[in-house]
């Protein structure tokens, strides 16, 4: 199976079986709960790992799904932020067609605008614009400095190379940095399109991006502005404990996923010995019943023709004794 739908399936089983935690027994959300705001066993859940790329791995009827191909729900379209020109990252640029192409070209698209690579080319499109700024204000020395701050590997003299930037520059950035706005608003689109394609149950986040602290908040935001009150989702402040929650495996949630999926084979394995158990039980009953059914009617026929000979035989004496009644009989009244 696949890196995300792996731990997709160890959250749901994880929920499942235990419904622990104040992340699940605080649960609001109405499609989960029974009357007495009781947790309740859900059959739906995805899994977003949100880092140099995004992935999704969904579980539906409480199978992961593969289908054609294992979820792409990374590269499904998004609505930007208003004014955002940015476009999308450049791994989507200039490859075309089969073999190796992205969807849309990465243009808007879930992981274009919100994975690791298109926030820190954006992050470097900010920079260059900032040092723009500043080369109009002083012409003569403008945006000497800008570089090193960047991250760039360029002199303090040149321009900024926004692919020169390594991502980990994302890491250094404050949790109210635009940057995080637009990351938000990525996620916060796929969460919507899962919650209305799918009716999911529940949205795990994992990923390095998740490390941001004041990320799953600007998600849940963005998500509930999404959807527009279209859905009967959790209030906004409930939503981390209903909805819209981050993996509680952290860093360990391909490990997790691992696991989950060698139990599952394990259980599979037993229920088909089971089965094939069963199966010969039923065999054997089968056989034992067609013996009984063939010894019966070797039963009825001994009996039939038992019986249809003693007949002819007793048919016989009789018209034995008839014959002699006949001859001798009628011979000894002549006699008197």
């Amino acid at each position: 199976d696949t890196d995300v739908n792996a731990p997709a399936l160890a959250e749901f089983l994880d929920y499942n079986n235990n419904l622990h935690g104040s992340s699940n027994t605080n649960n609001t959300n109405s499609n989960n709960n029974t009357p007495n705001n009781t947790p309740t066993k859900i059959t739906s859940l995805a899994y977003i790992t949100a880092g140099t790329g995004i992935g999704v791995g969904l579980v539906i009827n409480s199978q992961p799904v593969h289908g054609r191909l294992h979820p792409e729900g990374g590269h499904v379209p998004v609505q930007p932020l208003e004014g955002d020109m940015f476009g999308g990252y450049s791994w989507g640029r200039g490859v075309v067609g089969s073999g190796g192409g992205i969807p849309f070209e990465g243009k808007n698209t879930v992981e274009g605008l919100g994975c690791s690579v298109a926030l820190t080319e954006r992050y470097g499109q900010m920079l260059l614009l900032e040092e723009d700024e500043r080369d109009e204000k002083d012409r003569a020395g403008g945006g000497t400095g800008i570089a090193t701050i960047a991250g760039s590997t360029s002199g303090s003299n040149d321009k900024v190379d926004s692919k020169a930037i390594d991502r980990s520059i994302l890491a250094t950035l404050p949790n109210d940095h635009p940057i995080w706005d637009h990351a938000a608003n990525a996620l916060a689109n796929l969460c919507t399109t899962l919650l209305l394609t799918l009716s999911i149950e529940r949205i795990v986040l994992g990923g390095g991006l998740m490390n941001c602290a004041g990320l799953l908040e600007k998600i849940h935001l963005r998500t509930a502005q999404l959807v527009n009150g279209y859905l009967d989702l959790p209030a906004v402040e409930d939503m981390g404990d209903a909805l819209i929650v981050t993996s509680r495996y952290g860093g360990d949630a391909g490990l997790m996923g691992t696991i989950a999926l060698a139990k599952m084979a394990l259980w599979e394995e037993e229920d088909g010995d089971n089965e094939n158990e069963t199966d010969q039980d039923e065999e054997d009953v089968r056989v034992d019943e067609e013996q009984q059914q063939q010894e019966q009617e070797a039963m009825k026929r001994a009996a039939f023709n038992t019986g249809l000979w003693n007949g002819v035989l007793v048919g016989a004496i009789g018209a034995g004794l008839v014959c002699k009644y006949c001859l001798y009989g009628s011979g000894s009244s002549r006699r008197r």
